[in-house]
């Protein structure tokens, strides 16, 4: 075999080795189902990239042909490289972080996986093996599905995708592949057999594709991801209409096409009509079909109805080349909707990838988003000749369902993953029969200055984008991991972090703010040790505010950890400052008027309490910091009014009678000062153990 040969045999292992990501579960890794397998993609596609520029200099038939759809995705990708220069957070729209791993460095390598696919997958032969590997690899998927549902009686499984909605999208294009398979290796193969149906149920290829298209449902179900469910049943929808208008050929095809259209209709219309039966309700996934509604916000990240118009609001603000990747957080705290008290705190997706695309790139980037997929539909029409209606059909289809769930979902790795290898398959369709580029490059030049060029690009790369962030993925979760058996190694793990200085500063930064309240409260700990960590954070959190000085989430948390660590007259002006970047949130007021109310300033600590409370007076915690600052302020008729007559557990209340009784201790008053933290047992008896220490403390006088 030469040289050549062995090149390109690498790079169809390694586009093969793709399929086996979804698999891939990096245990020891922080984020474990993102992180690996997205280092595992970028390292696989440098290699394979680096080697098929080569076998492109000295092989005119590895190089790539034009392509309007080539010319779409191009286009995307310059644009939103603009995007992300001019973004609000220029570095995570380009790099992202572990939890996403997103950014424009996963565009491009996206990118380059479809130039190598087009280019080294030729063949008809190479396409079908390829999609039936696909098939075989989701056929497997359903063991840890069964596994977990029978274990856990979970009703969504996640298994090594670690979220139901990513496992669902990678059955959706499964079953489809079954489909494509089907028509291909069956209908097509058997087209002129005089007897078509008869052809058709006696091949075994037939059991095997509708088998495989049923296990990848079943996949589907067991996730009970309504999006793609009902992406789903309208890919099947188009995919009939089309078989039903357009297949002139096959009488077979077209009326099977119209049974399953009846079929659809038929079971949509029997759902309808039961959905408020007791069947419905206790079929976990028939009952999350039923609830749905555009007024529900059950759930996390269900709020679509508030968070959509925050994301227009965004766009409003930059409406040419938008926000930058990864820069929604910025739009979620700014345009914050009261109405969210009671969802998570922050949000840094849209939940409906065509408006994520809008918010990150602007109008320009999902007008390019856009073209890929006309790009695409274009090809389709084009080579119609080629692909044969069924297929149309059935690729449109596919097309139709993944867009129509990724209006309620954002993409992720293995998303973006099948997505390409539809382009590139689309790509490959478009291309075929057309003239390549015929000039010849030396050998002496490929070896000399081409390898050599990009032995140190893609060494450089694999090193900058992998090797160190994996290095510094692992110390991660390592100073996590071992904080408690030694904080000394944990704190060194967190210095190698930051030495480092790459994407995960900002999580590893959130990391260690969160650790330092326990080392410092900690007793036998070195002081030493304990300043160290102390000084390492309140640094590294200062360096965050500072490279992201109007995202609101930084700002908070410095407050936040200065707060717990008792330095309020720090922690007020990052208090203030990301108040006034998110104005209507709800948890920066309550942390606002706490550290007012521990700096004496009662009447601020009033002030602000009331505005949460005012915003939404039904929101418990929003009653208690109010009650909280009506007791510092004296009124505590009307703040037992607000408690009412429950007990009470939140600590705000707890915590305003505290202060009263340390004002009363300075004053040297213990009377006064005990009688507040009998108050506070009075209307939280689960404080009444602690509350008894305290007084004992006040009494003996170790408490001043």
């Amino acid at each position: 075999m030469d040289k050549n040969n062995i090149i390109k045999w690498i790079i169809i292992t390694g586009l093969w080795a793709v399929l086996l990501i979804p698999f891939f579960v990096a245990n020891n890794m922080f984020f474990p189902y993102i992180t690996g397998k997205n280092f595992a993609f970028r390292i696989i596609v440098e290699i394979i990239f680096a080697l098929w520029a080569y076998l492109a200099f000295i092989d005119a038939k590895y190089r790539p042909k034009f392509s309007w759809l080539a010319v779409a995705v191009g286009a995307f990708v310059i644009i939103m490289a603009g995007a992300d220069i001019f973004a609000v957070n220029p570095t995570k729209a380009l790099w992202s972080n572990f939890e996403r791993m997103d950014g424009f460095i996963t565009l491009l390598h996206l990118t380059m996986y479809l130039f190598v696919f087009t280019s080294v997958m030729k063949t008809e032969k190479m396409w079908s093996w390829f999609l039936r590997s696909s098939l075989i690899a989701s056929i497997l998927m359903i063991i840890p599905v069964l596994s977990e549902w029978i274990k856990s009686h979970a009703d969504r499984v996640s298994v090594t995708l670690g979220n139901p909605i990513y496992v669902a999208v990678y059955f959706l294009f499964n079953f489809f592949f079954a489909l494509v398979l089907l028509y291909k290796d069956v209908i097509v193969k058997n087209e002129n057999h005089p007897k078509l149906w008869k052809a058709i149920f006696t091949n075994w290829l037939t059991y095997i594709y509708v088998v495989a298209a049923a296990i990848c449902f079943f996949g589907i179900w067991r996730t009970s991801t309504r999006g793609v469910i009902l992406g789903l049943l309208g890919g099947l929808v188009i995919t009939s209409i089309i078989i039903a208008i357009f297949e002139k050929k096959h009488k077979v095809i077209k009326k099977s096409a119209i049974g399953l259209l009846l079929i659809i209709v038929v079971i949509v219309g029997l759902f309808i009509a039961t959905k408020n039966t007791q069947f419905v309700k206790n079929n976990p996934t028939l009952s999350r079909l039923s609830e749905i509604s555009w007024n529900s916000v059950s759930g996390s990240g269900q709020a679509r109805q508030y968070v959509w118009p925050m994301a227009l609001k965004g766009v409003a603000e930059r409406p040419i080349l938008g926000w930058g990747q990864d820069g929604f957080n910025n739009i979620f705290n700014k345009y914050y909707d009261v109405r969210m008290y009671n969802q998570e705190q922050w949000f840094d997706r849209a939940h409906n990838t065509p408006l994520d695309v809008l918010v990150a790139g602007g109008l320009l980037g999902l007008i390019a988003y856009l073209s890929i997929f006309v790009a695409a539909i274009f090809v389709i029409w084009k080579k119609k000749n080629i692909f044969g209606t069924t297929e149309i059909g059935l690729i449109v289809g596919l097309l139709a369902a993944y867009f129509a769930q990724n209006l309620f979902v954002f993409d992720n790795l293995v998303s973006y993953i099948f997505f390409y290898i539809i382009l590139a398959y689309l790509y490959f369709r478009d291309t075929q029969g057309e003239s390549i580029d015929q000039r010849k490059i030396s050998s002496d030049t490929a070896n000399y200055v081409v390898a050599p060029i990009l032995v140190v690009v893609f060494g450089a790369m694999l090193w900058c984008c992998n090797i160190v962030p994996i290095n510094v993925n692992l110390n991660l979760i390592n100073a996590m991991q071992v904080v408690n058996q030694s904080p000394q190694a944990s704190l060194d793990y967190f210095k190698k972090i930051f030495e480092a200085n790459t994407f995960g500063n900002s999580e590893a930064r959130e990391q260690i703010i969160s650790i330092v309240p326990q080392i410092a409260s900690s007793q036998g700990l070195d002081e030493k040790l304990k300043q160290g960590f102390v000084v390492l954070a309140y640094t590294q959190m200062q360096e965050q505010v500072k490279q992201t000085p109007y995202d609101a989430r930084y700002q908070f948390f410095l407050g936040v950890f200065l707060d717990n660590i008792n330095q309020y007259q720090l922690a007020l002006p990052y208090l203030q400052k990301a108040l006034e970047l998110s104005p209507n949130k709800l948890t920066m007021m309550f942390e606002l008027a706490k550290c007012y109310s521990y700096l004496g300033q009662k009447g601020k600590a009033l002030e602000i309490s009331k505005k949460a409370y005012d915003l939404v007076p039904n929101y418990t915690d929003a009653k208690m910091s109010y009650a909280s600052s009506l007791i510092i302020n004296g009124n505590e008729t009307l703040a037992k009014q607000l408690i009412g007559t429950s007990e009470v557990t939140n600590e705000n209340v707890i915590r305003a009678y505290l202060i009263l009784a340390e004002e009363y201790i300075q004053k040297g008053d213990k009377y006064s000062a005990v009688a507040q933290i009998n108050k506070a047992i009075n209307l939280a008896p689960g404080f009444k153990t602690q509350g008894e220490d305290i007084i004992k403390g006040i009494w003996n006088g170790s408490l001043k």
